[in-house]
């Protein structure tokens, strides 16, 4: 239910193991920033892969950075090479460290020309070093790559869109952190509140609720034999959705001018409240409640003039 990035969407439509499609997103956000926004470039590959300040980049090295290059002790997820240095990159989601994989990487490494050689570890969850026996000279955890992009001050428009989209993508797949601040105590009686709201808005419409839905990505109700769901999703909090099951039975241009935003997914159409557009924070409680039966009421009567007759 929430907005999607350019990442998240050719996700769908890539074949590639979800893994491999990571280490290609990565790379290709890394090569743009070292073509654009070269400094930025420079310093996203000096974190990743630097250690203790034990070498450095040089602006004006020819670097490449490459996906999937074979070698005779495997294929490394990710190299990044420049006369001086060649760099292995181990990338891993959910699936296991395999250390017999990570030593024929620095075998081959080992037995390169290069005086700088590296095996870095690119992770979601936090790794114990001392299991691996040393082996990568470097671990990382996607949540700090999240965190250098977060840091950096792009100018130019098609990496601060790229830079966004990726965070927005590492997002979605859980793997950035937030600091959990003190809006924590408010916070969690106040989406009560709203979910409670919400059911009350349903109920003066006179529409029957089926047991609450939520997951770990939304949380509301559905309601009319589960052809209709109200609520809201956790990564879009501000709004208000509406929503109608089974796509196909409706036609949004049946009404001409909806009251609400209206966005089609590709299995519901969705009416959206912004609660931002409507001050609803600055409202007494008994306005909020008046806009939300609103919103209620008029997503469910044009929703079903939208419905295709038989």
């Amino acid at each position: 239910m929430s907005d999607e990035n350019i990442f998240s969407a050719l996700a769908k439509y890539n074949s590639e193991e979800g893994e491999n499609y990571l280490t290609e997103a990565f790379a290709f956000v890394i090569n743009a920033l070292l073509q654009q926004e070269r400094p930025i470039g420079m310093e996203v590959l000096t974190q990743l892969c630097v250690e203790n300040n034990e070498f450095s980049f040089d602006m004006d090295e020819v670097i490449s950075v490459s996906t999937q290059v074979s070698t005779e002790q495997g294929t490394p997820d990710i190299k990044v090479s420049s006369p001086s240095k060649l760099i292995y990159i181990e990338v891993k989601d959910y699936s296991p460290v395999d250390l017999e994989q990570l030593k024929r990487y620095k075998k081959a490494l080992e037995s390169s020309s290069p005086a700088i050689r590296r095996l870095i570890l690119l992770t979601r969850f936090p790794i114990d070093f001392s299991e691996h026996k040393g082996i990568p000279d470097k671990c990382i955890r996607w949540s700090q790559v999240y965190d250098w992009l977060e840091n950096t001050k792009a100018k130019d428009p098609i990496c601060v869109y790229l830079i966004d989209s990726f965070k927005s993508f590492l997002e979605v797949k859980q793997m950035s952190i937030q600091k959990v601040g003190w809006e924590y105590i408010n916070g969690v009686p106040a989406l009560n509140n709203l979910i409670n709201m919400i059911k009350t808005a349903i109920e003066s419409a006179s529409l029957q609720i089926n047991p609450r839905s939520q997951s770990q990505d939304y949380r509301g109700y559905y309601f009319e034999n589960v052809q209709f769901w109200c609520g809201i999703s956790y990564d879009k909090p501000l709004v208000v959705i509406f929503e109608t099951a089974n796509k196909k039975n409706f036609n949004t241009k049946l009404v001409e001018t909806p009251s609400y935003p209206i966005l089609e997914t590709n299995w519901s159409i969705q009416f959206r409240l912004q609660l931002e557009d409507i001050h609803f924070f600055s409202l007494d409680k008994d306005k909020q409640l008046e806009e939300m039966s609103k919103f209620v009421r008029t997503a469910y009567e044009e929703a079903q003039q939208m419905r295709i007759k038989e």
